[in-house]
């Protein structure tokens, strides 16, 4: 797992639907106008994130974050507003973001440089229906929604703005966690023939890691993998597999 890098896309919202405050006996109640409460100010993020490298003592060498990049594009204003002039730059969120505009995130440029300097790194997609094979929706995209949802942007540059500085204070400690997790959630589905009716289990990380016996990599016991092969081997039956004795047969239709 130290030579994957996963990316994943999330919306982000300049607000949440609700939000709780403890407010003083006469304190007025907090009021943000907004132009619609059914089309809300959001951008969506694509995120890259690795295993994070841990020297001696616990010290950092990788924290395994490779960026946080906004679908966005610059437009010219046609009409004077109060917060900006004819002919100004105007950033906006791209709100459709399909597959054409996943690949322009991921250019000739970036491709051309994961074959370059001897690199070799290819794209491997998830398997369908199986979030919990992707390590930022086991933790990434919660934390750091939380940390942003903390804060009070009031446009899209200013939420583009938290939502990067949510992903740079995301703690690398978290992102081991979330390795072991993901890790867990794979032995998961080996139990359950290939599954995904189950909660990620908790290992207790932190008090395991307290007491100096967490896991770099979880070991997987032999006659669990050997169940999961039998069960891919029997899973398809051949074409033509107990037709023998159907050969020739006719339905009448009357």
């Amino acid at each position: 797992m130290q030579q994957v890098v996963h990316i994943d896309e999330k919306w982000f919202y300049l607000n949440p639907e609700t939000r709780k405050f403890y407010l003083l006996p006469n304190e007025p109640n907090p009021y943000m106008c907004q132009q619609s409460k059914r089309f809300k100010v959001k951008g969506m993020f694509m995120a890259a994130i690795g295993k994070p490298i841990f020297g001696p003592q616990g010290v950092v060498l990788h924290d395994g974050k490779y960026g946080m990049f906004p679908f966005v594009y610059e437009s010219i204003a046609k009409k004077k507003s109060k917060n900006r002039d004819v002919g100004a730059v105007e950033t906006k969120a791209i709100q459709n973001v399909n597959k054409e505009a996943i690949r322009a995130m991921l250019d000739e440029e970036f491709n051309a440089a994961c074959q370059s300097d001897g690199f070799n790194i290819k794209f491997i997609y998830q398997p369908a229906q199986s979030p919990d094979l992707n390590v930022l929706d086991l933790g990434l995209f919660n934390v750091i929604q939380s940390i942003q949802y903390q804060s009070f942007p009031t446009n899209l540059m200013e939420l583009i703005q938290k939502v990067k500085e949510a992903y740079d204070l995301f703690n690398p400690v978290l992102n081991k966690y979330c390795w072991i997790t993901l890790q867990c959630c794979m032995e998961e589905i080996l139990n359950h023939l290939g599954g995904n009716n189950f909660s990620p289990p908790h290992k207790g990380k932190k008090k395991l890691e307290r007491i100096g016996m967490l896991p770099e990599v979880l070991h997987v016991d032999r006659t669990l993998v050997q169940q999961a092969v039998e069960h891919l081997n029997n899973m398809f039956i051949q074409i033509g597999e107990g037709n023998e004795d159907d050969e020739g047969m006719q339905v009448d239709a009357d």
